[in-house]
């Protein structure tokens, strides 16, 4: 882990663990990783590599590419559990616009055609795992390698990793 992404992990950390902030614990980037290739459903839009271009489900719309994301840790907290009115990007917070806690929108704030659908709900501590994960080993990394797919996969045979060697 280079210096400033440990120091990244560090501050998020500290701002996570704060009180009355959407999780009491210390984020895991582990169980991050659980939460995006299973739990939340990810990798079905934004495929293994957090790319946008590998998502694993057909009928699900292509996710931005989050390897070249610019959000910090809270940005990644707010638009997991917020979604992204006007794009493909679920709220996977089920209290989500039920008070101005997104955006400072409500939901009767938000154009019906264009607010977020619900996701699957994850808890705050998922939310944070998930957030941890993609800031310490997604985002600014380029092109995803094969080592990142096979720690992905656990498996190094894995076939989406085949055209990585």
């Amino acid at each position: 882990m280079t210096l400033s992404r440990a120091v990244a992990f560090a501050l998020a950390t500290l701002t996570l663990a704060a009180p009355g902030s959407r999780a009491e614990q210390t984020p895991d980037p582990e169980r991050g990783k659980v939460v995006f290739r299973t739990v939340g459903g990810c990798v079905n839009c934004h495929g293994w590599a957090a790319d946008g271009e590998t998502g694993v489900n057909l009928r699900s719309p292509p996710g931005s590419n989050l390897r070249d994301s610019t959000l910090d840790v809270q940005g990644l907290i707010e638009v997991i559990a917020c979604g992204r009115p006007g794009t493909a990007m679920p709220y996977h917070d089920k209290s989500a616009h039920r008070d101005d806690r997104c955006y400072g929108l409500v939901r009767s704030d938000l154009d019906p055609d264009t607010a977020p659908t619900r996701g699957k709900s994850l808890r705050g501590e998922d939310i944070a795992s998930l957030a941890s994960y993609l800031q310490t080993r997604v985002i600014g990394l380029g092109a995803p390698t094969f080592a990142e797919c096979a720690d992905f996969f656990e498996n190094p045979a894995a076939q989406a990793c085949v055209n990585l060697k």
